[in-house]
């Protein structure tokens, strides 16, 4: 299942029926709703996906042979992280 998809039905559809039981019929915990929905609320955990994303782009461009602090150079260097 897609986060997205899930929280945009679920607010679509909560005025008519209770969180937990739309939740039951899509097959995903209510605290796994929650969860997507905070984590989208939260815009630091984008910005930590997208350096965690730069960081695994630099591993593999170097065949994992750099050490975090030689990465770290390279993030600021090139884009001034």
């Amino acid at each position: 299942m897609v986060p997205e998809v899930v929280l945009k039905l679920v607010e679509e559809l909560k005025e008519k029926l209770p969180i937990s039981q739309i939740c039951q019929c899509l097959g995903i915990p209510r605290s796994t709703y929650y969860r997507w929905k905070k984590n989208e609320q939260g815009e630091e955990t984008k910005g930590k996906k997208w350096i965690a994303r730069k960081v695994g782009e630099q591993c593999r461009k170097h065949k994992f042979r750099y050490g975090y602090r030689k990465i770290t150079a390279l993030l600021n260097q090139t884009m001034h992280i």
